[in-house]
């Protein structure tokens, strides 16, 4: 189970690196899901080999990793600096997640779990036969203005940036990791647990189609900041919540701001940042550090909140990490702003 994490840390930057480089990315997004769609198919022939299951879901995690920082990039590409276009296009995401959730349950209700190979295996056949009708980046690659991530990564705004959505992550991974086991303890059901998850999605979806008008109003940088604020409020409400379902439900409102603002006042700083040379690049790294290496060592510490301390103290943890992520962005700005002025 820990093999997502692990491949998420070292396989986004490589699909980054191809993207970039020949800027198919229609072409290495069809590969990704014909190899998901190959790999789930053989999911049940080694199902019972330990062996054969780690080094199938490996591959299956390295395959799946191209689809988020490609399929982000060239949404970037399509939506230009119209962050309302890019808001309606990435709602389709969440929309997905929550469908996912709903109906993947009873389906296997009904078919039995050991048929899940099966339902993932055409729900990627329809993700290849999505990825044929994408259209792909019109800019052809200058090797000119292709050049190395990590140089900018010498420049501290960039470098705080990237800190600080390693903090959001680390904070977030409590969320994930955590948040159903919490629920238990306070003896909600399983059907409960999963209503009170749908609200945080419908309130994303909800905030990524209205999203327009919030840029434009406030831009990025307050939005950003103001949602690890806001990040840091909503983890303290879960630890002091008693099970509170009215509190709850409200922290789980908050996940609009947490993650829908957050996320898409990350992809604005990556698209003024890095041109479309390096943007799947970009978004690669910004895979690895805050989701993969931010959501593993979050992960590992809010575990070790939880056991050593109180359930509890693995979401003062989360709001903590929050506030220093916000800290670290403060810095980003002063730098960006100087940039700017020189």
């Amino acid at each position: 189970m820990a093999l997502p994490q692990v491949v998420r840390i070292f396989a986004p930057p490589v699909w980054g690196w191809l993207a970039d480089r020949t800027r198919r990315y229609g072409l290495l997004l069809r590969v990704s899901a014909v190899a998901n769609l190959l790999l789930m198919a053989a999911m049940p022939g080694v199902v019972d080999s330990y062996e054969g299951i780690f080094v199938l879901l490996s591959l299956l995690y390295f395959a799946g990793a191209a689809q988020g920082p490609i399929a982000e990039a060239n949404a970037l590409s399509i939506a230009g600096s119209d962050s309302g276009r890019y808001g309606k296009i990435r709602l389709w995401g969440s929309i997905g997640f929550l469908l996912a959730v709903v109906l993947i349950g009873p389906i296997l209700d009904g078919l039995g779990t050991h048929r899940l190979p099966q339902v993932l295996a055409v729900i990627s056949a329809l993700l290849l036969g999505v990825i044929f009708v994408l259209p792909e980046p019109t800019a052809a690659p200058s090797q000119a203005s292709v050049g190395k991530i990590r140089d900018r990564l010498r420049e501290p705004a960039i470098a705080l940036f990237f800190a600080s959505a390693f903090l959001m992550m680390f904070a977030h991974a409590a969320l994930y990791a955590f948040f159903s086991l919490y629920l238990e303890r306070f003896g909600y059901s399983k059907t409960t647990i999963g209503l009170i998850w749908s609200i945080g999605v419908v309130a994303e979806i909800g905030l990524f189609r209205v999203q327009r008008r919030l840029f434009e109003r406030f831009g990025a940088a307050w939005l950003l900041g103001s949602s690890l604020l806001v990040s840091m409020i909503r983890f303290a409400l879960v630890a002091v919540s008693g099970g509170g379902l009215l509190l709850l439900l409200s922290t789980q409102l908050l996940h609009a701001v947490t993650f829908g603002v957050h996320h898409s006042a990350c992809m604005a700083y990556l698209q003024r940042w890095f041109g479309a040379q390096q943007q799947a690049r970009a978004q690669a790294l910004f895979v690895t550090v805050a989701y993969g290496l931010g959501g593993t060592c979050g992960g590992l510490m809010a575990s070790l909140l939880w056991t050593k301390i109180s359930p509890e103290a693995a979401f003062w943890g989360a709001s903590v990490a929050s506030l220093l992520a916000w800290s670290v962005f403060e810095g980003c700005r002063r730098f960006d702003r100087r940039n700017h002025r020189e």
